[in-house]
């Protein structure tokens, strides 16, 4: 058995009115250059209103605008859908993914240009009749406002609807797992830019080192999320994922940030930090939660494969992604390994396809103490090492001394059907910035200690 020491900085904060301080490298709630709405999901065959959508905000912490550029991506990591998002000082737009999956309209906002008369992103009334507060953006003319339902035309509604619901597009192949019938899911990463564009984050010049491309550094958006599931009279919701940036930072002594696998040789020009790598999460599943605990979990399978389709079910090379370890304990520190083959692998981390994946998917909600995730326990936590070996995929970029380093998020959704849920982000104990692979060697194994 291995035992090892972890030293954690503890993340200090808060400000405002200002500027918020952060540490760089700790994922904590502040004004951030990008954010990540880790999972969504849209019933597309409900009426509006009557099935599970996924509505998330944006707001500028600053007096100054913001340009915001949003990238739907699907389960696996393939861009569906992008478009820019003007926010006038101290603003606030609220989106319901329903609205543009299925109906195919975009947020209408306008800089000053394009709204002379201040009636499409007003900013009137006593606290706010200031012009500094809006601005112009010369690369957004011709592009504000939206005329909807822009989605609709020349057939891209389809292609959204089929790409993030794993159905084949336009004969292509797929872009993405198909979950369920008729539900869309994915991920959406929003980022402070200067210009408009139609680029992915994923496309060379989006990033340009100290934020001189298309993105900036600007710790400037905040934001949150709720998922609403109507057919079981519930919601839960969370903070965004906030990732600050910062000139010169190129992921510390493992190279990780938070794009980095789209940084052609991974010089880390987006300048992000990068998010966790192993964590540990509560789960209940009985007693008052009758629902249960589902874990939300967003991962980086650190390769490029994007503007790419596959066979439908079959997906890219390094689908499934596996883990290292994933470990249960109940309240009494009994403990069981999961997500493990019968009789244990033969390295660790296993070979790809060695093993059952708990999590084979770059976002993903997955129902706890069911199926691969089965524990003898009904409640307690979970450690959960989320790194990968990616041994023979093809466009992966290493991270960290042994590269096997691979950024995630994890939240907790406990439910009461019917009556109420609860979500909220699991303990990061370790991240991309951590040049560390813990592991529990057995379940009697030493759990790592953490300290100041």
């Amino acid at each position: 058995m291995k035992k090892f020491g972890i030293s954690l900085a503890l993340v200090g904060l808060l400000g405002l009115g200002g500027q918020a301080f952060a540490e760089i490298g700790s994922i904590d709630a502040v004004p951030a250059a990008t954010l990540l709405l880790p999972y969504f999901e849209v019933d597309m065959n409900a009426a509006e209103g009557a099935g599970t959508t996924t509505v998330f905000s944006v707001n500028n912490a600053s007096a100054a605008p913001a340009l915001a550029h949003v990238t739907i991506w699907s389960n696996w990591s393939q861009p569906v859908l992008d478009f820019d998002l003007f926010l006038t000082g101290y603003d606030v737009q609220t989106i319901n993914l329903y609205n543009i999956i299925v109906n195919g309209n975009l947020p209408v906002t306008a800089d000053m240009q394009a709204d002379g008369g201040d009636t499409i992103s007003p900013h009137q009334g006593a606290y706010s009749n200031n012009p500094q507060w809006d601005g112009t953006y010369p690369s957004c003319a011709g592009v504000f406002p939206f005329t909807n339902p822009i989605i609709q035309l020349g057939g891209l509604t389809e292609r959204v609807q089929d790409g993030l619901s794993g159905q084949d597009v336009g004969g292509n192949g797929c872009m993405g797992l198909a979950t369920a019938p008729g539900i869309a899911t994915g991920y959406i990463t929003i980022d402070n830019v200067t210009f408009c564009s139609t680029d992915f984050p994923s496309e060379v010049g989006y990033f340009v080192a100290d934020g001189q491309g298309i993105a900036n550094n600007i710790n400037q958006l905040w934001g949150d999320y709720n998922i609403i599931d109507p057919g079981n009279a519930s919601a839960h919701g969370d903070t965004l994922v906030h990732v600050e940036a910062q000139d010169g930072f190129v992921g510390g002594v493992t190279g990780y940030t938070f794009y980095g696998r789209y940084i052609p040789g991974q010089t880390g020009d987006d300048n992000r930090e990068p998010l966790g790598t192993t964590w540990a999460a509560r789960y209940l599943n009985g007693g008052a939660f009758t629902g249960g605990t589902d874990l939300v979990v967003w991962r980086d399978s650190t390769t490029n494969n994007t503007l790419e389709f596959y066979g439908c079910g079959v997906g890219p090379d390094w689908y499934p992604l596996n883990e290292t370890e994933v470990i249960a304990f109940n309240e009494s520190e009994d403990a069981v390994e999961i997500c493990f083959a019968t009789g244990g692998g033969v390295i660790s981390p296993p070979t790809p396809g060695s093993d059952a994946t708990c999590f084979p998917l770059e976002t993903q909600r997955v129902k706890f103490g069911e199926g691969v995730t089965a524990v003898p326990f009904d409640f307690g936590w979970t450690y959960l090492n989320l790194n990968i070996n990616d041994v023979g995929v093809t466009a992966d970029a290493d991270f960290g001394s042994n590269g096997t380093l691979a950024q995630s998020h994890v939240t907790n959704v406990h439910s009461a059907l019917g009556l109420f849920s609860t979500g909220y982000q699991a303990i990061e104990l370790t991240d991309g910035g951590d040049d560390v692979d813990p592991t529990i060697n057995g379940v009697t194994g030493t759990m790592p200690t953490y300290s100041e």
